[in-house]
């Protein structure tokens, strides 16, 4: 996979308001899909989807704890790309 096939699906992962919602969230710290769900308003198998495609585009990682699962942000680097998509977005 080529440095630009990375960013486009980066960048895919990102283009929905939920999953943007979601990342934006993880930024504060790990957190269920439960409590996932309850923060955005939606139905646990939306969220689930929508971790999927988070987990798939490299933007989160997922532990497990016993039965629980904990999604956050993969790394430091996915947290500044969220802050500079919002930045983008609160400045233009």
């Amino acid at each position: 996979m080529t440095e630009l096939d990375r960013a486009v699906d980066a960048l895919r992962g990102l283009a929905y308001g939920s999953r943007l919602h979601i990342v934006a969230l993880l930024r504060e710290g790990e957190k269920t899909p439960s409590v996932l769900a309850a923060s955005i308003g939606a139905h646990q198998s939306a969220v689930a989807h929508h971790l999927r495609n988070l987990v798939d585009a490299g933007l989160l990682r997922r532990r497990r704890q016993g039965r629980h699962l904990f999604y956050s942000l993969r790394d430091e680097q996915t947290a500044r790309l969220v802050d500079e998509v919002m930045r983008y977005a609160r400045e233009h």
